[in-house]
């Protein structure tokens, strides 16, 4: 079975202390129909995490963008409670995890997602219960998605559009991040919602998914 890839349902980092490098905040939340149809029940990463979590074999890989070559830290901790898989995550200090912090701090990176694999599941009128899934990785996002290739479909407003290209223009300005995630991140994020911009002032009603419909970046 494929690793399915599914996105946090708005909850945003809760907190973070960029002097410890502590990032903290929800993967998943529990009992909310997800675009995919399904709904994580509470208990469906208790033996996932018991096994492959902080108090197992460590195995849960904490990432930006689903991307594994991409490992910013190390979860200390992950628990469910009553709003869904909460956890705690340590940041390293190589280039990866500083510039992962950087964008935290800096309200790029604000969502999370999951990878995991359905171990049980009914089907049900109200949707797809998961019971019980294999937590691969935990990781935060630039923008709220569910497929990494297309991350414009977390922009469901001018505002969204606004508010991130104003936080990549902070990051332009103000950042000390590597030349490397400038590069590779910062400009091509910031020059493609630029775009966008002159669209938007001269259809201001128009409907943000005709816009980015045949937008990638």
């Amino acid at each position: 079975m494929s690793l399915i890839l599914t996105k946090n349902h708005g909850i945003d980092i809760k907190d973070v202390d960029t002097r410890q490098g502590i990032v903290m905040g929800y993967l998943s939340t529990f009992g909310i129909l997800d675009h995919d149809g399904d709904i994580v029940q509470k208990g469906a990463f208790s033996k996932t995490i018991q096994e492959r979590g902080p108090a197992g074999n460590k195995q849960i890989k904490y990432l930006q963008d689903h991307d594994r070559f991409k490992t910013v830290g190390v979860f200390q901790v992950l628990k469910e409670d009553d709003i869904g898989l909460y956890y705690e995550g340590k940041v390293g200090r190589h280039t990866t995890g500083q510039d992962f912090l950087k964008m935290v701090e800096d309200k790029i990176i604000t969502q999370h997602s999951i990878g995991y694999r359905a171990i049980k599941q009914e089907r049900t009128s109200e949707g797809n219960i998961i019971k019980e899934m294999y937590l691969a990785e935990g990781s935060g996002l630039q923008v709220d998605a569910a497929n990494p290739f297309t991350p414009i479909v977390g922009i469901k407003s001018t505002a969204d559009i606004i508010m991130m290209f104003d936080a990549l223009e902070k990051a332009l300005t103000y950042g000390t991040y590597s030349d490397d995630c400038f590069k590779e991140t910062i400009i091509p994020r910031y020059e493609s919602l630029k775009s966008i911009l002159p669209q938007l002032s001269t259809e201001p009603h128009v409907d943000i998914k005709t816009i980015l419909q045949n937008f990638k970046f």
